[in-house]
C-alpha cells in the first residue's frame, strides 16, 4: 500500500477543505492513504451476449429497482 506524507501551509489546504480556525497560519501534516485496494474489473469479451441479457422487459423479481439497476450497470462496465 502506497502512502503520501507532506507538510504544507494551512492556507493552501483551506482552499480544498474546511478547517478549524485553530489551524490557520500553521504548518500541517497531510497523510494520504487509500481507503481500500482497487478491485480489478473483469472485461467480458462476449459483447453480444451481454447486450442480449440487457435487452427486453425487466422480469419480475423480489429485487428492488436499485438492485436491478446496479446489476445492469455492472454488466455494462464489464464490456469494452
Amino acid at each position: 500500500m502506497e502512502v503520501i506524507r507532506e507538510f504544507i501551509d494551512a492556507s493552501s489546504l483551506m482552499t480544498v477543505m474546511a478547517l478549524p480556525e485553530a489551524f490557520q497560519n500553521r504548518k500541517l501534516e497531510v497523510i494520504v492513504l487509500p481507503v481500500e485496494d482497487p478491485v480489478p474489473v473483469q472485461k467480458n469479451a462476449d459483447i453480444m451476449g451481454t447486450i442480449q441479457s440487457l435487452v427486453g422487459a425487466v422480469p419480475y423479481t423480489d429485487q428492488s429497482l436499485e438492485a436491478l439497476r446496479a446489476e445492469r450497470l455492472e454488466k455494462y462496465e464489464a464490456t469494452d
